[in-house]
């Protein structure tokens, strides 16, 4: 009996929660489909009428764990671009820690890419990449029309530098959860910091 729609879409989000739960503990090299499907509670075929490979079940869950719903106005129209900077890179790090134990799994996702050859993890690592690295541009961009950022000659080039800041902050939290606890590093003071060398004033 074919499932109906929603029955079809909790039981992926489903998979992508067991998903998540086995490449936190395990990696995703030592993660096999017969422990998501036993940690979802179905059989292993149920996985591949979701997902064709355990590589395609890792690119879906990339882009459930960082697809952003963003309401606010057009990017090239925001009126306070520095802010919306610092709100979604607050945003990106609350969203992972918010995964508590699993949050590792960040850290298994950008250590697997490149490592298949049908390598659908690295493109949603890597779409997920430039689609944030294009939004910190924009917003630089408008920055800098309204005179915010009067260094920010090559927005691409300073949207790299805080993609850059703000993921290797988050991944450090992560690989070294000490930081955390000593309430060191946080992605909005790495990324004002980063902002302020482009002359932002922040």
């Amino acid at each position: 009996m074919r499932l109906s729609s929603p029955k079809r879409e909790a039981r992926h989000r489903q998979l992508l929660q067991a998903a998540l739960r086995i490449f936190a503990r395990d990696g995703i090299d030592g993660a096999s489909v017969a422990d998501i499907a036993e940690a979802a509670g179905v059989a292993k075929g149920s996985v591949y009428l979701y997902f064709d490979s355990k590589e395609a079940l890792a690119g879906d869950l990339v882009r459930h764990l960082f697809t952003f719903e963003d309401d606010g106005p057009r990017l090239s129209e925001e009126p306070e671009p520095l802010a919306r900077i610092l709100a979604f890179c607050d945003s990106h790090e609350q969203r992972i820690l918010s995964l508590g134990d699993d949050a590792t799994v960040v850290l298994h996702m950008f250590g697997h890419v490149g490592k298949t050859a049908d390598d659908q993890l690295g493109r949603g690592v890597r779409q997920l990449m430039a689609e944030s690295r294009f939004a910190i541009q924009v917003l630089l961009r408008r920055a800098m029309d309204l005179g915010q950022v009067p260094g920010c000659e090559d927005c691409g080039r300073g949207a790299a530098i805080l993609l850059a800041t703000m993921m290797g902050t988050v991944h450090q939290k992560l690989a070294m959860p000490g930081l955390v606890m000593q309430g060191g590093l946080n992605v909005r003071d790495t990324v004002m910091n980063a902002m302020r060398g482009l002359g932002a004033q922040v």
